[in-house]
């Protein structure tokens, strides 16, 4: 639908520049209303006589004729006003009666000649012997110019009507053909109408000639004036600019599709949400028919956590060859996406995103890392480390086309209570994560995965994590997309495993999907809950989901993995076998179509009870320049003895904070309780700041006793802060003005990137390498108008 406005827009651009352009045309070739009403230029001689009698002080007679009839350049006498067009000139004796030249193509300006040639012979000599300088006199200037800017013009209104036909027809390639026409119309037309427009000003320098005694001077009474042809002719350019630049990206994506094919690389088709459901470009509903593709890392050992997680991680998409060795097989499977847990914004991973790419696989990327680069269900947090962390991943893979959401979480919420204030911390983190990719014209969706629970906590979680905490239907702090780690359906179940989870999410507004599925507690998985999910009624609830998982995986209830991989050897499971055909079996549901999806809503939040605590007050957007401000200015720096900083800055805050106690103090400062909604106004910053914080509060605090800025070796004072106590406080103040701000964050100052095709990160959402840049319509956009404005200042230079 899009293309259609945009291809019927640029038709009528183009038909009212080609009407405005025949206007301009048929001015002077006759004397009838509509010609005679229009020119290009106009000499008004009604007030010659009298300056020449000024001139020469003596009576004038027959300078002028009074015959309409009388022909032109026959020495008849010269008429009171002349029009001239691009096909000839006509002379009127009154505002209606008059005769027109022959009229013939490239017809040039040349006034000062038409004037002499209709005068008697004597008034000639005078004329040609009174005004001896100034353009309007130089016919041969003015007519070479003019006879040029007129097959300008012809051109610019060829290329017009063919940019018109062209577009009338709705085919990409004559779309892109109908830009190229604008281009050379509007081109053409700008130089043709720059000329004119400067050839009529220079010849205006005779309306300020002056005759007479020097004493009492008195115009020379020959005026020439702009046309207003000339008016239709500019803005007949500018419909064809505005034409032209409204097509350009259109036509610099056809542009980026045949250099990517060229390449290679078929850009796969974005996917955006309307409604509760995804939808491809061309408007087909889409699934994720998915696996989940990551090597498991070293998983914790720690007795306190029930779950076994990973405490360091494999990135799968880093290794070109290993890659090369699954995409076959993730392509025997069907499937269209796979999902990876966590990966490294600093290596490269052009290889592997190009190859999926090409197989039509898409990737979810969770965006948090094991251990210290996640939100802690324990001691939930939004800062700026976590913040910088997010966005480096983003940048590192904005510019791949098959990037189908970033998920700001995974399972940071597994029991009901106080521990649900961590979803205050994950709707920030969606809300600045969303906010940047706006920012970055990505369409990336943003989501989380959420474990399964019991509904009392995990439904308003979802409600939660996709409401409005405004009440006002924006989506600013809404995810995307809802996941669902999902193992119900054990063994050969019946659908009606998924009748409570059906009823749960029946009215969920968000795009929802199991973003784990595949039960090991009852082997052998048949997977025969595949066409159960996918079909009615339970498509649709659900888009899709994603089965766990392509490489071995331990857990708690059993040995997950589809495949054994030994080297560049993949040996694949009874368990693929039966996943691949139960995706090879599908026929994907095709409704509600788009345009029945309707709009996206985003409901009231939750209400608050003793399952469910999270706090509608989010945390602000961590602020680093704040945080950076307040490390350079605090008065006892935290100056570590080792480099492993992550195993004492929670011991040392434990100290600094109980050491702040027994005198008086607090660490409200830092804290954040996403269950009352209360920030402290240091809360957003990374822990090594707040340790720095902590350790001035408690320096300052104690008058600046030298020993109180030590904590064992690990922290020094910090000569460029202010000298004084309330000097230090007020510093800090300063760097903290609205500590409970939001906004769009930027770029990091280092993001790690790690693309050798790019040396950086990427810019735009689904371009590929060079393509990318020539598809920006920012920069063709730019080229464009530095070119026509280069194009004119030049006319004007040679004018």
């Amino acid at each position: 639908m899009r293309g259609e406005v945009c291809i019927g827009s640029a038709s009528v651009l183009s038909l009212i520049s080609l009407i405005l352009l025949i206007f301009m045309h048929v001015g002077q070739i006759n004397t009838s209303t509509v010609p005679r009403g229009i020119s290009m230029v106009n000499v008004n001689t009604s007030g010659y006589g009298q300056g020449l009698e000024a001139a020469l002080g003596d009576p004038i007679a027959g300078l002028y004729t009074t015959n309409a009839s009388a022909p032109l350049q026959a020495e008849q006498g010269i008429r009171e006003l002349y029009k001239f067009g691009l096909y000839g000139y006509c002379g009127y004796v009154n505002g209606t009666a008059g005769i027109c030249s022959n009229t013939s193509a490239a017809n040039r300006f040349e006034p000062f000649t038409v004037l002499t040639e209709d005068m008697l012979g004597n008034y000639s000599t005078v004329t040609t012997a009174l005004i001896t300088q100034g353009t309007f006199i130089d016919s041969d200037y003015l007519g070479e110019f003019t006879n040029a800017a007129y097959y300008l013009i012809i051109i610019g209104s060829v290329a017009a009507g063919l940019a018109l036909f062209t577009g009338l027809l709705k085919h990409t390639v004559l779309f892109f053909l109908s830009t190229l026409f604008a281009v050379i119309g509007a081109l053409t037309l700008l130089i043709g109408a720059t000329i004119w427009t400067v050839m009529i000003k220079k010849a205006e320098s005779i309306n300020d000639f002056v005759v007479g005694p020097a004493s009492a001077p008195v115009p020379l009474g020959i005026t020439v004036t702009t046309g207003n042809a000339i008016f239709l002719l500019w803005a007949a350019w500018a419909c064809l600019l505005v034409l032209m630049l409204g097509s350009i990206s259109r036509a610099a994506a056809f542009a980026t599709g045949v250099l990517a094919l060229a390449a290679g690389v078929s850009a796969l088709p974005k996917v955006t949400r309307a409604g509760r459901y995804l939808y491809s470009e061309d408007g087909t509903r889409f699934f994720i028919k998915g696996i989940a593709y990551q090597e498991q890392g070293e998983t914790s050992t720690d007795p306190n956590n029930p779950f076994s997680e990973p405490s360091t991680f494999i990135d799968p998409l880093t290794d070109s060859s290993a890659c090369a060795r699954d995409v076959p097989f993730l392509q025997q499977l069907g499937v269209n996406a796979i999902r990876v847990y966590s990966v490294d914004s600093s290596q490269n991973h052009d290889d592997c995103m190009k190859a999926l790419s090409q197989a039509g696989i898409y990737t979810i990327i969770d965006l948090a890392l094991p251990v210290n680069g996640s939100i802690d269900r324990l001691n939930p947090t939004w800062t700026t480390s976590l913040l910088n962390l997010y966005l480096g991943t983003i940048d590192a893979f904005n510019k791949y086309d098959n990037v189908l959401a970033y998920n700001v979480g995974n399972e940071v919420i597994v029991d009901p209570g106080a521990a649900t204030g961590a979803a205050a911390f994950i709707k920030a983190a969606a809300r600045d994560v969303k906010s940047y990719l706006k920012s970055i014209s990505s369409s990336a969706l943003v989501g989380y995965a959420a474990i399964d629970g019991d509904d009392n906590w995990v439904v308003p979680l979802a409600e939660y994590l996709g409401c409005d905490p405004t009440d006002s239907n924006s989506g600013d702090s809404s995810i995307d997309i809802f996941g669902l780690n999902n193992y119900e359906f054990c063994g050969d179940a019946s659908a009606s495993a998924y009748n409570g989870k059906n009823g749960d999410f029946a009215g969920y507004t968000v795009p929802a999907y199991f973003s784990e599925f595949g039960c090991v507690k009852q082997p052998p998985r048949l997977w025969t809950e595949v066409p159960i999910i996918f079909s009615p009624p339970m498509s649709d609830i659900w888009s899709g989901g994603v089965a766990f998982s392509y490489f071995p995986a331990e857990s708690n209830d059993g040995q997950f993995g589809m495949v054994t991989v030994d080297g560049s050897s993949v040996t694949v499971s009874d368990d693929f076998n039966r996943l691949k055909a139960q995706f090879g079996n599908l026929t994907l549901p095709t409704t509600p179509s788009q345009s029945d999806a309707g709009s996206s809503t985003f409901a009231s939040c939750p209400p608050t009870n003793s399952s469910w605590e999270a706090s509608t007050k989010l945390p602000p957007t961590p602020n680093s320049d704040a945080c950076k401000c307040l490390e350079n200015i605090v008065s006892c720096q935290f100056t570590p003895k080792t480099t492993n900083t992550t195993g004492i800055v929670g011991s040392l805050l434990d100290l600094g904070c109980s050491l702040l106690g027994q005198n008086g103090g607090n660490c409200d400062d830092i804290g954040a309780n996403g269950t009352t909604g209360t920030y402290g106004r240091v809360a957003f910053c990374d822990p090594a700041t707040k340790l720095s914080f902590v350790m001035s509060e408690y320096y300052e605090l104690t008058n600046r006793a030298a020993t109180s800025c030590d904590f064992g070796g690990n922290a020094t004072v910090n000569s460029n802060a202010p000298s004084s106590v309330s000097g230090a406080n007020a510093a800090a103040s300063s760097c903290l003005t609205n500590p409970s701000a939001t906004f769009t964050p930027s770029k990091p100052s280092s993001t790690g990137g790690g693309s050798s095709s790019t040396g950086g990160s990427g810019s735009g959402s689904g371009n590929n390498n060079a393509a990318a840049a020539l598809g920006s319509p920012a920069a063709l956009l730019g080229v464009a108008v530095a070119l026509l404005f280069s194009v004119l200042g030049s006319a004007l230079t040679v004018a």
